[in-house]
């Protein structure tokens, strides 16, 4: 009964899908106009509700649904998004492979042309734009609509204990007829 317990206690597995490739590279130095930025998964994710950021300093710069090929998302950088010298992060949020939300961010660094946005662009923000997700919350897999991981192993306790209560009182009623 203990090895069915612990088999119970452990932790569903996850198989959230994770970049394994992107344009640019998490922690690169790219040196050429950036028109797009490409994120290619260990699994293809599903064709909804997915986001591509770009941002500096905490501004969203770009946040569009990306067009997916695949495994594949990628989204485009307008020319009117303004680009300088500096550290950027692109984040993500998709819905993987296996149903739920997942979110991410990767950085890297500008050494480009520098790029004048256009005031308008610059000033207000675009519709598309979203929050970029926090680093804690890029560490964080967000299990919206999925079971939650916490439901097996209490189910598991309950139905063992329910059993160990029913075996005790058919123990308890026979020893009674003796």
């Amino acid at each position: 009964m203990a090895a069915f317990m612990s088999v119970g206690l452990g932790g569903t597995a996850q198989a959230h899908d994770l970049v394994v490739r992107s344009y640019p590279e998490n922690g690169s130095t790219i040196t050429q106009p950036l028109d797009h930025i490409d994120l290619e998964f260990s699994g293809e994710p599903k064709d909804t509700f997915n986001t591509v950021a770009l941002s500096r300093d905490g501004h969203v710069l770009v946040s569009a649904p990306p067009k997916t090929d695949g495994r594949k998302l990628s989204i485009d950088v307008p020319q009117s998004v303004p680009l300088s010298d500096g550290q950027y992060t692109v984040g993500y949020q998709i819905t993987s492979s296996d149903g739920h939300s997942t979110r991410g961010s990767l950085e890297f660094n500008y050494d480009g042309p520098e790029r004048e946005g256009s005031s308008e662009s610059a000033a207000a923000p675009s519709e598309t734009q979203a929050p970029e997700a926090t680093a804690s919350e890029a560490a964080q897999d967000n299990d919206r609509g999925g079971v939650p991981s916490w439901l097996l192993p209490v189910s598991g306790i309950v139905v063992v204990a329910g059993a160990l209560a029913i075996a005790i009182a058919r123990w308890r009623s026979l020893n009674k007829k003796d």
